[in-house]
């Protein structure tokens, strides 16, 4: 069995910021019914899980400023969208993996990623990422679209 190399249980629970009130609370990012995104590194800054204001609120600019630009980490996203009029919603697991991240970093956190899946309550899809246009809706849904057989 990988051994992660940070406490799981420190980084599957993190701060997490409710939009309707902007109280600070802590958050089980295992649950992935309970925030909107969330932010899973071995570095505890980076930590994060934000709950939107609305169950069908889409902020991939707010999610994509929360991922660190030179390191690797893995990201939960609830995305929703509509298709042929009814609301369809997704959770995305999300392998970060920058351009400018050590090779070494961007190896450990591809070789773990299911390790980290497994510890989730739920996700849909898993893509990994090396570039920020991969974070966008625009981008996401045709992707989700695509391998349920649906044309956007």
């Amino acid at each position: 069995k990988t051994q992660l190399p940070f406490d799981t249980t420190k980084v599957m629970s993190s701060s997490s910021n409710d939009s309707s009130s902007n109280d600070n609370t802590t958050t089980s990012v295992s649950d992935t019914s309970s925030y909107k995104y969330a932010v899973i590194s071995s570095d505890p800054a980076f930590n994060k899980t934000y709950k939107s204001k609305t169950k069908y609120a889409d902020d991939f600019m707010t999610f994509r400023s929360s991922l660190p630009v030179y390191n690797c980490c893995y990201a939960v996203y609830n995305v929703t969208f509509v298709h042929q009029m009814k609301r369809k919603s997704a959770v995305v697991f999300y392998t970060w993996l920058p351009a400018d991240a050590p090779a070494e970093e961007k190896d450990w956190y591809l070789a773990n990623s299911s390790n980290v899946a497994k510890m989730l309550s739920h996700y849909d899809y898993h893509f990994v990422c090396t570039k920020w246009r991969e974070f966008q809706q625009s981008v996401v849904v045709p992707k989700i679209s695509k391998l349920l057989g649906e044309v956007v």
